[in-house]
């Protein structure tokens, strides 16, 4: 009886002792597993509405500046360059401008739709982007209307505007 006894604990400690086993090591979390945040880079090269857009970053190699601090990117949709007349072929055929488009789109600051106020905001090439909001709360940057709004990144904000914002 007390053999029998000692070999029902011995299973049942060896059995709880490889579920708690089980359970540990099941839990540990794997790089691959981690939902990793979305930067402005990455909405844009995703999103079938920037393609546009994203061949010029690419082509300026600016990945990674759209990755690093708290910005707003007023980003023109593939319509907004249609619209505008403008194509990827003519900004990225001079690398020195086709960097300063980028950048006038780019505000260091983070602005949610609801900070935008009629006010001049310094894009990061230095030029004065004039924002202006109406009384019925549409919002305009260089006479751009913003026709999505808050598309929250990691490292800030996007607003799609409908033409691409001159200098």
């Amino acid at each position: 009886m007390k053999k029998n006894n000692f070999v029902v604990r011995y299973r049942t400690f060896f059995l709880i002792a490889v579920l708690f086993s089980g359970v540990l090591i099941s839990c540990t979390e794997k790089d691959e597993d981690l939902v990793k945040p979305k930067t402005i880079t990455d909405i844009i090269l995703q999103n079938d509405q920037f393609s546009i857009l994203r061949e010029i970053i690419k082509s300026v190699e600016m990945q990674d500046a759209l990755r690093a601090g708290e910005v707003t990117l007023f980003a023109p949709s593939d319509a907004a360059f249609r619209k505008s007349g403008i194509t990827a072929s003519t900004i990225i055929s001079q690398r020195d401008s086709a960097i300063s488009f980028v950048n006038n789109h780019i505000v260091k600051d983070y602005k949610q739709f609801s900070d935008l106020k009629t006010e001049n905001l310094k894009a990061v090439n230095n030029q004065i982007l004039t924002v202006k909001k109406t009384a019925d709360s549409t919002v305009t940057v260089n006479g751009a209307l913003i026709t999505t709004k808050n598309i929250k990144a990691d490292n800030g904000v996007i607003h799609v505007v409908d033409a691409v914002l001159k200098k």
